[in-house]
C-alpha cells in the first residue's frame, strides 16, 4: 500500500512539473506572490492558442485571405528580460519586465485545405520573426504578473474551427446571403446580418 501512495505522490509532482510546452528555466523560477510560476501562467495563456505534440506546436493564423496553420519543430518558449529598471519602475513597484515568445528552429505553413510548404528556417532571426505573431510583453509588478499581447498573438488560435467575435464570415443559407456576426459554442447563429 506505502508503495502505490509513493508512486501516486511521484506522479502528482511530475504531472505538477510537466508543460507542453519546452520553457527556459528562468520562466520556471520566476514566481508572483501567490507562488505561481511564470511557466504555469504562460502554459495557461497559451493552452488555447496553440496545440503541442511530439515537440511540435501548431497554431492557426487568422489573416484577410485564408486561415494559414503554422507548424513549428522543436518549439519552446523564449524571453528577454530587460536589465536596467529606471528610478520610476522601482517606483512602482516593477520587479521584473521583458517580453516572451514562442519559437522554433524550422516551421513550415500551409493554407486550410492545401499542401504544407517546404521546411523554413528561422534560426538566425528566430526572436524577430516569431515575437510579433506569438509575443508578449510582460512585467511582475508589485507581485502580479501582467502581459500585454502583441496583434499577432491575438490572431492565433491552436483550433481552425472557430470564429473570432472580430471577424465575420461568409455564409449561405438558403437563399439568403449574409455574414456570421457572432456564433454560440455549439456553431448555431445567433446574428446573422444580410449583405
Amino acid at each position: 500500500m506505502s508503495r502505490l501512495f509513493i508512486l501516486i505522490i511521484v506522479v502528482s509532482f511530475i504531472s505538477a512539473f510537466a508543460y507542453d510546452l519546452q520553457f527556459h528555466p528562468f520562466l520556471l523560477q520566476v514566481k508572483d506572490k501567490h507562488g505561481i510560476t511564470l511557466a504555469q501562467t504562460l502554459d495557461e495563456m497559451y493552452g488555447e492558442k496553440i496545440v503541442v505534440k511530439n515537440k511540435r506546436c501548431y497554431y492557426f493564423e487568422m489573416t484577410r485571405d485564408a486561415d494559414i496553420e503554422y507548424e513549428i519543430d522543436q518549439c519552446r518558449v523564449d524571453y528577454t528580460q530587460q536589465k536596467v529598471y529606471s528610478q520610476a519602475d522601482r517606483l512602482n513597484g516593477i520587479e521584473v519586465k521583458g517580453t516572451i515568445w514562442v519559437e522554433g528552429n524550422s516551421y513550415r505553413t500551409r493554407k486550410m485545405g492545401d499542401e504544407w510548404s517546404e521546411w523554413k528556417s528561422s534560426e538566425l532571426l528566430s526572436a524577430l520573426y516569431w515575437y510579433h505573431r506569438t509575443g508578449f510583453e510582460y512585467r511582475k509588478q508589485n507581485g502580479e504578473f501582467e502581459f500585454t499581447s502583441t496583434r499577432g498573438v491575438q490572431n492565433i488560435r491552436g483550433s481552425s474551427n472557430y470564429v473570432s467575435k472580430n471577424r465575420a464570415r461568409k455564409i449561405q443559407n438558403g437563399e439568403s446571403s449574409g455574414m456570421i456576426i457572432n456564433e454560440s459554442g455549439s456553431g448555431r447563429i445567433i446574428i446573422q446580418e444580410s449583405r
